[in-house]
């Protein structure tokens, strides 16, 4: 089972995320190879910045403000991201993907939930593709 920094992870999403805010993200993953979940890094900009943050042999979790605009009005979009390396051996992925339920108690809450595995189209662009609604897919392969 896997724990949590909770507080930690809370208190750096709501300085990242504070009202007025209108993009940033907060970027979780595992410490030291174990199954405790602590803070990686935050952001003022936009998703581009996260790339180089990516590990290929790791599993992560991102969560990202997005300017967005609803009936011609600016609001945001809040998106979480689970970031599978594609290095992760599959043991390994089975074990992580069962952890998904106590990352979604913490990083919440979210207009959409994507999964990525493929650094090189992750990005802004893709992100807001993703993230709509009416989105095919929601996984940055």
């Amino acid at each position: 089972m896997a724990t949590i920094d909770s507080a930690g992870i809370r208190q750096a999403m709501s300085k990242v995320f504070v009202d007025g805010n209108r993009q940033g993200w907060v970027l979780v993953g595992y410490e030291n190879k174990s199954d405790h979940i602590v803070l990686q890094a935050t952001g003022f900009g936009n998703p581009d910045e996260i790339k180089p943050l990516l590990r290929e042999d790791e599993f992560q979790y991102i969560m990202i403000r997005i300017p967005d605009q609803k009936d011609e009005h600016p609001t945001v979009r809040d998106i979480r991201v689970a970031w599978q390396g594609p290095k992760v051996k599959i043991v390994e992925r089975g074990r992580r993907s069962t952890h998904i339920g106590v990352v979604e108690e913490v990083l919440k809450p979210v207009h959409a939930a994507l999964t990525a595995n493929n650094s090189a189209h992750f990005g802004e662009a893709t992100v807001r593709d993703r993230s709509t609604p009416g989105s095919g897919s929601h996984i940055i392969d």
